[in-house]
């Protein structure tokens, strides 16, 4: 615990995280250092991963985030990883 007791309500967020969701188009650069933004973006790609099949279960950011008026921007698909053998 920290000095007063309070906890951080959000995890640190990687920037490899956030590169990667900049990458995939799951969020606009101009929003990046926007924690509630790259959480949505995050629950975005679990949803599409999970849609897809790509993995199993629920969400642990409790399955939704309501979208933001200013987060408009959602890819259709995650892109498929290309076989390289």
């Amino acid at each position: 615990m920290h000095g007063n007791g309070v906890q951080s309500r959000r995890p640190t967020i990687s920037p490899k995280v956030v590169k990667e969701l900049l990458r995939l188009g799951y969020l606009q650069p101009a929003k990046r250092f926007k924690p509630h933004i790259v959480e949505r973006a995050l629950a975005r790609l679990r949803a599409d991963l999970v849609r897809d099949g790509v993995v199993k279960g629920g969400s642990p950011l409790n399955d939704r985030i309501p979208a933001a008026p200013d987060d408009n921007q959602q890819p259709s698909a995650v892109p498929s990883p290309s076989a390289s053998t």
